[in-house]
């Protein structure tokens, strides 16, 4: 496919959310506690390959408990010229920690993956998008820990997290404790006057990626794509035996949710090439620097 943003010099922003589903689905869905497994190094390690096939450039955020239990793969990510972030240490969503269980969490990632890197990380994006008017206390705590700028925010409301309302454009927050942070929402369109999220994770999963394509399109006209994928979203394998025997104990209701989310799988890989052949991308401070050198970014008082 040609691109049809080729003539325009446009890039956009591909985001991975490093964290193993089996791990987490382990713990949110049946209270078991288990290391990430190595199918995370083989879903990031696909999602490497084809940026490496298209010349793209990604956000990695990464868990911490992910860098400690493989740093060789913090490294590996690194080495591929993507930028290295921040996704929090266990996954654990904001409106369940308190301020200092978040700013103690946080800083143990940070300071567990630049130690990694040797390099610092710029970058924070929340569990499960997990900042909202609710949890907005934790954009001064992440200012706070020297962060240059968050992605968490979803201006959009939907049943598991969202904030409506908030600016679309990428922004800089002048917050109440004297610092500021710049703010990288995720992408949305409107639809039937309602805000939608777009271009990633379930929803690029589930829905068509002609659905995608003209989304990614529409946005682009006025900014950046904000694209975001999670590596298990690509994984199509069987999960091991215990997963099936902690299933087989839970409830009906329990059950459907843990289907649907192995649900399409087979589609990603195919939707993800096509966005990477069809449209340019950069990691995220490579585009917050592009703005902040033309002067076009605004200001916001929070």
């Amino acid at each position: 496919m040609s691109s049809p943003v080729s003539d325009t010099g446009s890039f956009s922003i591909f985001s991975v959310d490093v964290e193993d589903g089996l791990n987490i689905l382990m713990k949110d869905f049946f209270d078991i506690q288990i290391l990430p497994t190595e199918r995370v190094i083989r879903n990031v390690n696909c999602i490497l390959d084809l940026c490496s096939a298209y010349d793209a450039k990604a956000t990695f955020f990464i868990l911490g408990e992910v860098a400690q239990t493989y740093p060789e793969l913090v490294r590996t990510i690194a080495a591929g010229g993507h930028e290295i972030a921040v996704h929090g240490y266990n996954h654990d969503q904001i409106f369940r920690l308190s301020p200092a269980q978040f700013k103690n969490n946080l800083l143990r990632a940070k300071s567990l993956i630049e130690g990694i890197t040797g390099e610092k990380v710029r970058g924070f994006r929340a569990p499960a998008f997990s900042i909202d008017l609710s949890t907005a206390w934790a954009l001064e705590i992440i200012s706070e820990l020297g962060f240059e700028y968050d992605s968490s925010i979803m201006p959009s409301k939907t049943g598991r997290y969202g904030w409506p309302g908030f600016n679309r454009d990428i922004v800089r927050l002048n917050l109440k404790n004297g610092n500021s942070l710049i703010e990288v929402p995720l992408s949305v369109i409107d639809i039937l006057g309602k805000s939608i999220p777009a271009c990633g994770g379930g929803y690029l999963r589930y829905l068509p990626y002609n659905f995608t394509r003209k989304a990614f399109m529409a946005i682009q006209k006025d900014r950046p794509v904000v694209v975001y994928l999670h590596p298990y979203e690509l994984d199509t394998k069987k999960y091991p035996y215990f997963f099936y025997e902690a299933r087989s104990s839970v409830s009906i209701r329990k059950k459907l949710p843990l289907m649907l989310y192995r649900f399409n799988k087979g589609s990603v890989k195919p939707k993800l090439q096509h966005l990477l052949e069809e449209f340019r991308f950069k990691p995220i401070m490579d585009i917050v620097s592009e703005i902040e050198k033309r002067g076009s970014m605004n200001t916001r008082y929070r």
